[in-house]
């Protein structure tokens, strides 16, 4: 016992030093040092476990999946079955993980079977509802409904009580998410009743979309029962597990929220302000950005109740300014919630350019959301079109040759020069066909190259994020300078990420051309020394010179736009510590189009990442592509921008 406790605590510093690395550092020689530990181990449940403890330090990564497969094959070897179903069910968890659908419901058939040879279910069953929540959040409420009643009909079939309530969640879901909410709400109280002992995670998950519900129900009472169960639920958690309390801090976070939800709705001025009071103790810089919005929000609505206006503007500036575009619809209802705040402080004026604000970005975010649905329609419209004109024309084809067969000799000259001629036309549809294909293939061969390189870039930072994250909330004792140091590069790993991300969005609704403008008149020599401005705020790099002999250059453009390209241009990237890069930009004035020179570009000079580079190069020439303007980059060593743009 004490060998294998000395292993044990030798295999769990192995694995804590290879997490502290990037995991592009877990080379061969670590892959070999862990399964020759696990090798020279004679106790197998001890070498599964490694193997497993392995596997959980890579999930998501192709690595991860040796130390499974070696896990698999060791556990069918020795036919310890519960360790089998353990090693498939990992299988699913990192596909889902991957979010890679096809393989997880794959593995999903291989754990059904051997769950069905061993008569054990629990795993099979918990796979299963997590592929029906999938399915749910890509909006196939149908399927999910169908599979979640056959999946209550087997667990009756094989006797499998757990399964009855398993089965009852995944149908309230998917009720839940095609909004079905009194059929959800049955649902769930029939899980309740089948399984009463159920453990506390499980109850925790059904007050807590019990709550949501009665919440979008406006039934406030109900709501409230229902948080308050989430509480005691909390509590009892809590109790059990006092060490647990930093990973419960976000739940207890979200219930006080939800509590302050319902009481803003009710005007409970009181119990919102106690209940925003419990929420600042368990809220921290380490908050979802969601619950900082919602927490400003509420605390704006608390002041509007007591009319402490001053607070209660800073409180909804607050949260409107952490939207930053990322929740549109959430940043539209504060905008609302703030000028109702305004007219009833008698400021009209600002209360009505704030409505107009938030009337404009509504229409506009309902008719993007009508345009996609219209598009959907269209596309659904035309598949079925081409079906039928297939079958139309099959079915006329085969009257074709039925009727050939009858005529006589010169209506069969005429079927064989009728032939001829189609089959002319199907040569030059097919040689058509062809360069549509090679055409395909280039374009599919392009896209897999992004892809690749793409998926590169966004897991190194995430990998960072989760390692370092995961790094600070298992272990308790590390020095306070070590914890600054994580935190800054999960912070910069995540801003990194989401700019990337964001850079990722922009580029594909600017190649699909669904990229919405704000066009309006604006001065193009008042933004290029705005531009300088917001690069010196955020950067002490670059020295930005702006020239220019005009006084005022009226355009129709997007401002918005104009500044983000621009930026790109004079910025420099994250962590840049270099030298201070001298850069010179010059507005002109030719005929009909504006005309701006950009010398000593850092996008194209101390830029290091190729791959965000090309996109925001992209980003670039697309936008002002779609105002019949030009980006153009010389070549050579000293590379020189030179972006033109219409007047008219």
């Amino acid at each position: 016992m004490k060998k294998a406790t000395f292993i044990l605590l030798f295999m769990m510093g192995i694995l804590s030093l290879i997490n502290a690395e990037s995991s592009a550092l877990m080379n061969k020689q670590f892959r070999d040092s862990i399964f020759q530990t696990a090798k020279s181990e004679p106790n197998d449940t001890l070498r599964l476990q490694i193997l497993r403890e392995a596997f959980q330090q890579y999930i998501g990564q192709d690595a991860a999946l040796e130390f499974l497969d070696s896990a698999l094959a060791l556990s069918k070897q020795k036919e310890m079955h519960e360790e089998e179903l353990g090693a498939l069910f990992a299988y699913c968890r990192h596909y889902e993980y991957r979010g890679d659908l096809s393989n997880m419901e794959q593995y999903f058939r291989i754990l059904k079977e051997s769950s069905y040879q061993y008569k054990d279910y629990s795993f099979y069953y918990t796979i299963w509802l997590a592929i029906l929540q999938i399915r749910c959040a890509q909006g196939d409420t149908e399927y999910a409904t169908m599979q979640a009643k056959e999946m209550q009909k087997e667990a009756i079939r094989i006797k499998y009580k757990s399964g009855t309530f398993v089965s009852l969640i995944a149908l309230a879901q998917a009720q839940d998410f095609a909004e079905q909410y009194n059929e959800a709400i049955a649902s769930y109280k029939q899980a309740l009743a089948v399984n009463p002992d159920a453990n506390n995670y499980s109850l925790l998950l059904i007050h807590q979309n019990l709550g949501g519900i009665y919440l979008a129900q406006e039934k406030y009472a109900e709501a409230l029962s229902e948080l308050k169960q989430q509480q005691e639920v909390l509590n009892k958690m809590l109790a059990e597990a006092p060490q647990s309390m930093s990973a419960l801090k976000s739940i207890f976070l979200e219930i006080e929220i939800s509590f302050s939800r319902v009481y803003a709705k009710t005007e409970d001025k009181d119990n919102l302000k106690l209940h925003l009071t419990k929420a600042e103790k368990y809220y921290d810089k380490e908050s979802f950005f969601s619950y900082y919005i919602d927490y400003h929000a509420l605390w704006g609505m608390y002041y509007k109740l007591i009319k402490e206006w001053d607070n209660c503007f800073h409180e909804f500036d607050l949260a409107l300014s952490s939207c930053q575009g990322a929740e549109p619809f959430h940043e539209n209802s504060i905008l609302k919630m703030k000028a109702e705040a305004m007219l009833e402080a008698g400021r009209y004026e600002e209360a009505a350019n704030i409505y107009k604000t938030a009337t404009l970005k509504g229409d506009s975010l309902n008719q993007d959301m009508l345009q996609r649905h219209e598009e959907v329609y269209q596309a659904n419209y035309k598949i079925k079109k081409a079906l039928l004109d297939k079958e139309l024309l099959t079915k006329q084809y085969r009257w074709i040759y039925v009727g050939a067969s009858a005529i006589i000799l010169i209506l069969m000259l005429l079927a064989i020069i009728r032939a001829f001629r189609i089959h002319r036309q199907l040569r030059r549809s097919e040689e058509e066909t062809r360069q549509a294909l090679k055409t395909i293939a280039a374009a599919d061969k392009m896209k897999e190259y992004f892809l690749q390189n793409i998926t590169y870039e966004i897991r190194i930072p995430l990998n960072t994020v989760v390692g370092f994250s995961e790094l600070l909330s298992t272990e308790k004792s590390l020095p306070e300078g070590e914890i600054q140091e994580y935190s800054a590069a999960i912070k910069n790993n995540t801003e990194k990420l989401l700019a990337l991300i964001n850079n990722i969005l922009d580029l594909s609704r600017l190649e699909a051309g669904m990229m919405r403008f704000n066009v309006h008149e604006c001065d193009a020599v008042e933004l290029c020394r705005e531009v300088k401005m917001m690069v010196n705020m955020q950067t002490k790099m670059v020295d930005a010179y702006f020239h220019t002999d005009l006084e005022t250059l009226p355009i129709q453009a997007d401002s918005r736009w104009v500044l983000k390209v621009l930026s790109s241009l004079l910025s420099v990237p994250r962590l840049y510590t270099g030298d201070i890069c001298q850069v010179e930009y010059t507005l002109t004035k030719e005929s009909q189009y504006l005309r701006i020179t950009v010398t000593g570009s850092p996008l194209y000079h101390i830029w290091k990442d190729e791959q965000e580079q090309r996109i925001l190069h992209d980003i670039n020439k697309l936008c002002l592509e779609a105002f019949k303007g030009s980006y153009l980059v010389s070549k050579g060593e000293q590379k020189v921008v030179t972006i033109t743009y219409p007047l008219a």
